[in-house]
């Protein structure tokens, strides 16, 4: 994904991946064995199992269960920012997965851990997700469990669009989403996770129906005025949160500057799952679609129970059962958020 051309050594014995998105799809394609260091999201963060806001470990099964030794207790080779070079070179690892965004650091890491360096990494686009896939399947010659799990993928994206493509485009429901969610309020000016941080291209989005108010804007994730959210009028918006503290719901309800708009008016002001995690995670994203769904047309999707697609889902990627049933009784909004 970097244009680069990568020698690979058989067999792979040891693999250190940089980012949670990376370990995910190695751990999902059978080899979670084979991780011998990992970066501080799938180490110590929630991005692959779920934590609190705190740092408290939810799902004991997944940290204890998702590779043979305790996911805390891997090896952390870099941080947001650095890689740990001596420690990865201690670790003689065979593959070195990197997300896209260090590609520029993908030779100097080859030549100073003397190991070959996959750069790779998915996006918001389904297409993305499975592409991500079949390449992290490719370099490990797993290629029949990544077309597997790309099935899998298609079959869940079915689920929905079965549904949201017979809904007549003018009837869809206009939507603006915050992927940045509300916590820092309307504008955050160190990172921009704020209530004006939109993106104009976020798939699950649109398969789940929903009309992105952004889909014209230029930059793929920007910063928008406050009077263009207004000008848009949305029916609906969506807020993501990550804890039970990052809700943001009512702070938008109650926003005296936004007052004007059709889905404060109706009080169409929802909570859905946060989409980043030091990438973007297949996983939670394939549930935010089925998820934003149900918010968008509970009456076509009430035969959907989004604790067991999600429950599926996550066991998918980590082989672990009822992951996301500790993760929704956290956040608390799935089990009480009401179209």
């Amino acid at each position: 994904m970097a244009g680069r051309t990568v020698t690979i050594e058989k067999p792979i014995e040891k693999i250190i991946t940089n980012n949670a998105d990376n370990a995910r799809i190695v751990i999902a394609l059978g080899e979670g064995a084979k991780l011998v260091g990992s970066d501080e999201c799938t180490v110590g963060s929630g991005c692959l199992c779920p934590m609190t806001a705190d740092n408290k470990i939810l799902c004991d099964a997944c940290w204890n269960g998702v590779i043979p030794t305790p996911l805390q207790d891997l090896p952390l080779t870099n941080d947001r920012y650095t890689p740990n070079l001596e420690l990865m070179a201690s670790l003689k690892p065979d593959l070195v997965f990197l997300w896209t965004s260090w590609e520029d650091k993908a030779d100097d890491i080859q030549e100073r851990v003397g190991a070959p360096v996959f750069v790779t990494g998915p996006d918001y686009t389904i297409e993305g997700m499975k592409d991500h896939i079949s390449s992290v399947g490719s370099a490990l010659g797993k290629e029949k469990e990544a077309e597997e799990l790309n099935s899998f993928v298609d079959q869940e994206v079915k689920k929905v669009t079965d549904i949201t493509s017979s809904i007549p485009e003018e009837e869809k429901l206009k939507v603006y989403f915050a992927p940045r969610g509300a916590l820092k309020g309307f504008y955050d000016a160190k990172e921009g996770r704020d209530f004006t941080r939109t993106d104009n291209s976020y798939n699950p989005l649109t398969l789940a129906g929903g009309i992105n108010v952004a889909k014209d804007v230029a930059d793929g994730n920007v910063n928008v005025a406050l009077e263009q959210i207004i000008a848009w009028n949305p029916d609906v918006i969506m807020v993501a949160a990550s804890s039970p503290e990052d809700s943001g719901v009512q702070f938008i309800l109650d926003a005296p500057e936004l007052q004007s708009i059709k889905a404060i008016k109706e009080e169409k002001v929802y909570n859905v799952f946060y989409p980043n995690c030091r990438g973007t995670p297949h996983d939670r994203n394939l549930v935010n679609m089925f998820y934003m769904a149900k918010m968008l047309y509970p009456d076509k999707f009430a035969s959907v129970d989004i604790k067991t697609e999600a429950n599926a889902i996550y066991k998918k990627f980590l082989g672990v059962d009822d992951v996301f049933s500790e993760y929704m009784d956290y956040l608390q909004f799935p089990n009480t958020q009401k179209a």
